[in-house]
């Protein structure tokens, strides 16, 4: 088992994903679960859903994203982002991360604070997501693509898997075996990035 700063310093954005798992859809989908359960919430208001996609479900959502999103984005960031689509369909799978907004409303909260832990709960749950992914020795990366719910972007995906017109897309995070060699990543200074006061 890795210590908890090697398991920080282990996870990485990766986007050439491959299959090549010693764990079962079954295993990674529990793993999941009982990471999400246990994710810190405000108030204990468990307003994350998330949705594991595998196979010929997790092709269809991407290939749906690709068909949006092309007309969409433009010169160099269809050329970065077109090969972030096409790579999540070469994976393992995909972790849709949705808020509940019924759960949301319940929360002794109004308007930008309801929004602001709404937001930090999906956080807290997309991060030990991809730690326990780091942890069994898959990469991943998070994605926001479709995102917008008042806007209706994200319809299409609750229409594709049935999901409640309450479910509000957060991110996605297609994962899969590592495929690329990993580089080194630049690091602002300590100092800078964690300030220390004691008077």
């Amino acid at each position: 088992m890795s210590t908890f700063v090697e398991l920080v310093e282990k996870r990485r954005s990766v986007y050439v994903l491959g299959t090549d798992s010693q764990y079962s859809k079954k295993e990674i989908t529990d793993r999941i679960r009982e990471v999400v359960k246990q994710v810190p919430t405000a108030f204990n208001s468990q307003t994350t859903r998330v949705v594991v996609l595998f196979d010929e479900a997790n092709n269809k959502f991407w290939d749906h994203i690709y068909d949006v999103q092309k007309d969409i984005l433009e010169g160099d960031m269809w050329d970065l982002m077109s090969g972030v689509m096409t790579g999540a369909k070469n994976g393992i799978g995909t972790v849709l991360f949705f808020e509940d907004l019924d759960a949301a409303k319940k929360m002794p909260t109004q308007g930008t604070r309801t929004e602001a832990y709404k937001q930090n709960n999906n956080a807290n749950a997309q991060y030990a997501v991809w730690l326990a992914l780091a942890e069994i020795g898959l990469g991943a990366s998070l994605q926001h693509f479709n995102i917008g719910y008042e806007q209706g972007f994200d319809k299409a995906t609750r229409e594709m898997f049935n999901l409640p017109e309450t479910y509000e897309m957060i991110a996605q995070m297609p994962f899969g075996s590592v495929e690329q060699e990993i580089g080194e990543k630049e690091h602002i200074d300590a100092d800078v990035q964690v300030k220390v006061f004691d008077k």
